[in-house]
């Protein structure tokens, strides 16, 4: 006997943003309406060296993670993770829901990140190479792998749903969305957070990033440099934050009486199998996405 299961209705319930524009979805918003850029001339690292001097950095003096996350936390976290988790945390407070209230082995997390805690990696290196080994951290692996916000967000309220992380570049966060999407309407799950967060504008993310010339030298106007389409277009502009989504499955939405923002009718995943870069230039792959 084949029992054929039809695929369950999935909506978004929630959002949270942690972006150079602003740290919750509110500023984020009205500056993006208002048609302020993120961008500018970076201040965390010393970028005399590089032929890149601009990017999307969210400022130490605007961003407050300690609204969401104990300094002990922060201290054992990697900034891609902090990043994480305060959207996380934001989108959760934003959808409204009680996970004390909700059965939690039905709750997960898939938020992912291209290249994880590259900072902490070089910080740590650093301290290998002129302290020795003793004085590197023993959270050094917890806060650089890749799924550390997720399981963070996870152990934030216990959810004991499936919980993963993607790591597929610049699809990272669409292929996250996509998985959790899949998990919900194949009944593994009723509501899941799904997003991406990046931190890598770091010394040595920046300077592999230069090294491959695939980064806008548009110094003098770094409110201008990201123009995609245009056709003086010269590379596009490393930037950091992350974006999580509280995705649920509808009638659970309704039980609660969420706030419903959309309906996600559904997603597709594919490879051009062609370049580790470039796209094919006939779009197979997109086409075959659609």
């Amino acid at each position: 006997t084949v029992v054929f299961m039809s695929k369950r209705r999935i909506v978004v319930t929630g959002l949270g943003v942690v972006t150079p524009l602003g740290e919750d979805k509110e500023s984020f918003w009205q500056r993006l309406l208002a048609g302020h850029s993120g961008i500018s001339t970076i201040t965390r690292i010393d970028v005399s060296k590089y032929p890149v001097k601009i990017g999307g950095e969210i400022r130490d003096s605007v961003f407050q993670p300690t609204k969401c996350l104990e300094p002990k936390e922060i201290r054992r976290l990697d900034r891609f993770s902090v990043f994480g988790m305060c959207a996380g945390i934001h989108a959760v407070a934003d959808a409204g829901i009680d996970f004390e209230k909700t059965d939690k082995t039905r709750c997960g997390v898939i938020v992912g990140s291209g290249i994880g805690g590259i900072e902490v990696m070089e910080q740590e290196y650093d301290k290998l190479l002129t302290r020795g080994v003793d004085r590197v951290s023993p959270f050094t692996v917890p806060k650089l792998m890749v799924n550390a916000a997720a399981g963070n967000l996870s152990i934030q309220w216990g959810l004991m749903g499936p919980v993963s992380a993607t790591a597929t570049a610049c699809a990272t966060s669409g292929n996250a969305i996509s998985d959790a999407v899949r998990t919900i309407q194949y009944d593994d799950a009723d509501v899941m957070l799904a997003g991406g967060s990046e931190a890598a504008r770091t010394r040595l993310g920046l300077a592999a990033f230069c090294a491959l010339r695939a980064l806008s030298t548009r110094n003098d106007e770094p409110q201008r440099a990201s123009r995609p389409f245009d056709k003086g277009r010269d590379g596009f502009v490393m930037a950091e934050g992350a974006g999580v989504l509280v995705l649920e499955e509808l009638e659970h939405a309704k039980a609660r009486g969420a706030h419903i923002y959309a309906e996600i009718l559904g997603c597709g995943a594919t490879g051009d199998g062609c370049h580790i870069t470039a796209p094919d230039e006939k779009g197979p792959g997109a086409a075959a996405a659609g």
